[in-house]
C-alpha cells in the first residue's frame, strides 16, 4: 500500500426530496440546488486529482421519485469525470419496486455509474477494493454494515475502502428505531488492517468519528439543525497515513433565529438582521419569538416578516417556539375608528383577550393591520 490514492466520498444526496415550507419557487430552486452541488462534485473530483468518488447511501429520497428526477440526476452524475460507486440506502433500498431495476435509471443511468447490490468486493483500481453494505429493506435486521466487512480478512498488498449507511450506535443515543451500526468492531476491522477506510452515510453533518471513519454529510443543507452540511470529503491514503478534508460544495442555508420582540427597537434590530444576511435568496430562515408588542408595532412586524419571505427564500414563524402577544392598549383599539358591525366585533374580540384568549388578540392584530392598509 505504498502508493497514494485520491478520493471523494458523498452521501445523502437525496435527490427528490421535497421541503414544503420553501414553497413552489424555494422548492424548485432547492431541489436544482441539489443537483448543481452533485456537479460541482465532479469539478471538485478534477481540481483534487481524485481517482473515482463514492455515495455512502440515499442517492434519492425514496424509490418512487419522479422520472425526470432520475433523468435529471443521470444528467448531474455525467458532469463527474471520474468513475462513481453508489450505495443503496435506506431511502433507496434494494427492496422490491427499487429504482436501481427500474427502466429509467438502467437506460439512462452513466456508464461509468456503478451501484453496489452486493457485498462482495468490487476492484475499482489495481489495489484498491471498495466493498459495500447496501440496505436491502428499510428496516433491517442486524448491524447494517456488519455484511460488507465480516468476512473479510486483512491483505496487505490492498487498500479496502467500506461504504456503509446507517447511524452509529454511539452517536444514535439510543433513539435509532433500526439495528445500528457497531464502532468499536469497526474501529477493530480499521485496527487489524481489513479496511484502511470506511465512509459513513446517514448523518447529514460531517463528522469525524475517527481519522479513518467519517459520515460526510450531505451536499447540500436539508434542515437547520445541520450544523455542518454542505460538504465533499478529500480522501487521500497513502501508506499508512490518511488525509481527510472538508471540501464545501452546498451553497444553500437554513437558519435558526431566536429574538426577543417587545419595542420598536427590538424590531428594528430584526430588520437589521435580516439586511445583514447573504445569499437571501438561498437561505431559509425559521423564526424563534417571545415578547408582547402593541396593535402597530405588531403590525409593522407581520408586514416586515411578509416582505422578507419575498426576498429570502423563506421566512418561517417557528410555531412550536413563537410566542410573540399581542399587548393593544386602549389608544391602539380606538385608532381603528371602527363603527357598527365591526366595533362590535372589535369590542367581542377585546373581551376575550382580556379573558386570556390569545387568539382574540392575532385576530385584533390582523383587525389593526388590515384597517391601518384600507386607510
Amino acid at each position: 500500500m505504498g502508493e497514494s490514492i485520491t478520493f471523494l466520498h458523498s452521501s445523502d444526496w437525496q435527490l427528490g426530496m421535497m421541503r414544503r415550507f420553501l414553497g413552489p419557487d424555494g422548492q424548485a430552486r432547492w431541489g436544482q440546488a441539489r443537483l448543481d452541488a452533485v456537479a460541482r462534485i465532479g469539478d471538485v473530483a478534477q481540481q483534487t486529482g481524485a481517482a473515482f468518488v463514492v455515495v455512502t447511501g440515499d442517492v434519492f429520497e425514496h424509490n418512487q421519485v419522479e422520472r425526470q428526477t432520475i433523468l435529471r440526476a443521470c444528467e448531474a452524475l455525467k458532469r463527474i469525470p471520474v468513475p462513481v460507486v453508489l450505495l443503496p440506502g435506506n431511502h433507496d433500498a434494494l427492496e422490491p419496486g427499487s429504482l436501481w431495476t427500474s427502466s429509467q435509471w438502467l437506460a439512462h443511468a452513466p456508464e461509468h455509474v456503478t451501484v453496489l447490490t452486493e457485498t462482495t468486493p468490487f476492484p475499482i483500481l489495481p489495489g484498491v477494493e471498495i466493498v459495500g453494505a447496501p440496505w436491502r429493506s428499510r428496516r433491517p435486521l442486524s448491524d447494517p454494515a456488519a455484511p460488507g466487512y465480516a468476512d473479510l480478512t486483512p491483505d496487505p498488498g490492498v487498500v479496502r475502502i467500506l461504504l456503509a449507511h446507517g447511524q452509529l450506535t454511539s452517536l444514535s443515543g439510543g433513539m435509532s428505531d433500526v439495528p445500528t451500526i457497531d464502532q468499536a468492531a469497526l474501529e477493530a476491522a480499521v485496527a487489524d488492517g481489513r479496511l484502511q477506510y470506511v465512509g459513513l452515510g446517514d448523518r447529514h453533518s460531517t463528522t469525524r468519528v475517527t481519522d479513518r471513519i467519517w459520515f460526510s454529510g450531505t451536499q447540500e443543507v436539508t434542515s437547520p439543525e445541520e450544523d455542518a452540511p454542505g460538504n465533499v470529503l478529500r480522501v487521500t491514503i497513502a501508506g499508512d497515513a490518511i488525509d481527510v478534508e472538508p471540501v464545501r460544495v452546498g451553497a444553500w442555508h437554513m437558519v435558526d433565529h431566536r429574538v426577543e420582540l417587545f419595542d420598536e427597537e427590538s424590531i428594528t434590530a430584526l430588520e437589521d438582521w435580516f439586511a445583514e444576511l447573504p445569499d437571501k435568496e438561498r437561505t431559509y430562515v425559521r423564526l424563534a419569538g417571545d415578547g408582547s408588542l402593541s396593535l402597530p408595532l405588531l403590525a409593522r412586524l407581520d408586514s416586515m416578516i411578509d416582505a422578507q419571505g419575498e426576498v429570502f427564500a423563506s421566512v418561517e414563524r417557528w410555531a412550536k417556539f413563537w410566542t410573540v402577544r399581542p399587548a393593544p392598549d386602549t389608544a391602539d383599539l380606538e385608532s381603528l375608528q371602527l363603527s357598527g358591525p365591526a366595533r362590535a366585533a372589535m369590542e367581542e374580540l377585546r373581551q376575550a383577550l382580556a379573558g386570556g384568549d390569545e387568539t382574540a388578540g392575532a385576530a385584533l392584530s390582523l383587525m389593526h393591520r388590515l384597517a391601518r392598509d384600507a386607510g
